[in-house]
């Protein structure tokens, strides 16, 4: 099958990607009103975001694993490196994100004994769509802060305004503002007749194979970017192209772009990044997926909405289903860190 069709329009189809569903009002006009902001944090309805080393405070496991929330009295505001960060408000509460020292994580951990910083990655496998949302925008606004403590013209300190979506050079001469930013980036599924072709790099764990991707270069298209990208990852040459959805990847500050495209030829060669290349059928996959000759990367990731896309519109299979019944992503990612 060259060109498979989505079940659900245009407009909603980037929902089905884990970290899109942030159901916040992002109060933007809020931001730069300091009375309604200092109100809102000591309100009753604030709930404090904690990110300790880039990590989220989450409780639970598997399908139980939630993200915890903070109330103000619970941190200290006074204590903080700096000041708390708007995200928004669920029409209920009021989210804001901090990041913690040391001594206030070892002060939650006493607080909430059955929680733990983790990595969002892997902690938000299971987790409710909303809440993997809320903590991808958290972390997504804290690593930009964190690597542009300084300003890029004159090397001054920069300073938080905008309730924590602006910075401010401290230099008076220089005054250069910042904004946020996101590295786009495409990820692609190639398919050629009733085959898709997926990659294994170097860095990944053994038998992990996906959707090859790439960051988008000055100049470029992300169309450009996808052509580029796939003859500079295993020497294909595409026909068609066609866009299918976004995510948000705080991984650590990109927007992926996913398409579908279609191979002239099943030619291919590995590359340096690509050092192994193949095409599957969907019975392929699924008997490599069985074999455990082949791990996928987790559901959070669009890379693997593609290709569980691709491979329903295929057979008629859920692909989840077949890859948590031979050994969940959750075991062998902790076994991987364990060992």
């Amino acid at each position: 099958m060259s060109r498979p069709d989505l079940s659900i329009d245009r407009i909603t189809r980037s929902h089905d990607n884990l970290f899109t569903s942030v159901r916040l009002d992002r109060l933007a006009e809020r931001r730069e009103d300091p009375d309604w902001l200092r109100t809102a944090l000591h309100s009753e309805s604030a709930r404090l975001v904690p990110l300790w080393r880039n990590r989220s405070l989450v409780t639970g496991s598997g399908e139980r694993q939630r993200a915890v929330y903070l109330s103000p009295a619970e941190i200290g505001l006074d204590s903080l490196s700096q000041p708390p960060t708007l995200l928004g408000t669920d029409g209920k509460r009021c989210f804001f994100v901090v990041s913690i020292s040391d001594r206030q994580r070892e002060q939650v951990l006493a607080a909430h004994p059955e929680a733990q910083f983790l990595d969002l990655r892997l902690a938000s496998i299971d987790m409710d769509a909303k809440h993997a949302g809320v903590l991808a925008y958290a972390k997504a606004l804290h690593y930009w802060q964190y690597r542009h403590a300084f300003c890029g013209v004159c090397g001054s300190p920069n300073r938080l305004q905008s309730a924590g979506h602006r910075l401010i050079c401290s230099n008076e001469e220089c005054g250069r503002q910042s904004f946020p930013r996101i590295d786009p980036a495409i990820i692609v599924l190639v398919t050629q007749g009733d085959a898709c072709l997926l990659g294994h790099n170097g860095s990944w764990p053994p038998r992990r194979f996906s959707t090859l991707a790439g960051f988008v270069e000055p100049g470029e298209s992300l169309e450009d970017a996808v052509v580029r990208e796939v003859f500079e990852e295993a020497g294909v040459r595409l026909c068609d192209i066609r866009y299918v959805s976004s995510q948000p990847w705080p991984f650590p500050a990109s927007a992926m772009c996913g398409f579908y495209a279609e191979a002239a030829s099943r030619d291919h060669r590995a590359s340096t990044e690509m050092t192994e290349v193949r095409w599957f059928t969907a019975a392929e996959l699924e008997a490599a997926i069985r074999a455990d000759e082949l791990r996928l990367p987790p559901p959070v990731s669009i890379a693997f909405r593609l290709i569980a896309d691709w491979y329903l519109q295929c057979c008629g299979g859920d692909l989840e289903t077949l890859v948590r019944s031979g050994g969940s992503w959750r075991p062998r990612e902790q076994a991987r860190r364990q060992s």
